[in-house]
């Protein structure tokens, strides 16, 4: 079996903070360009409640992620195939078969 596994810089699949904030203000411009009138305190008061809301949701959302690089094993359709954490088998190799 290949290694399909690939490296990224971000090892946790989140969302950032920036991310959030540039989503929102990309709401907001949806929202300008389809006729709801917003005042520029208006658009600045959202982007800052976003801005103080953004981090505590990655915060939280932090919880429930396990870096990569402590993954051991890992599911992927009906094998499990090892994971970063992994001491002695390469990630992405096949480990078993899963049968349900």
């Amino acid at each position: 079996m290949t290694n399909t596994h690939v490296k990224t810089r971000n090892p946790e699949p989140l969302v950032t903070t920036a991310g959030v904030v540039a989503a929102a203000a990309a709401v907001i411009a949806l929202l300008v360009a389809f006729g709801v009138e917003l005042t520029d305190a208006q658009t600045e008061a959202i982007l800052g409640v976003v801005a103080v809301v953004a981090p505590l949701v990655v915060i939280v959302a932090r919880r429930w992620t396990t870096p990569r690089s402590r993954v051991v094993e890992q599911r992927d359709g009906h094998e499990v195939i090892a994971g970063d954490g992994h001491d002695s088998i390469p990630p992405g190799e096949k480990i078993r078969e899963i049968n349900d």
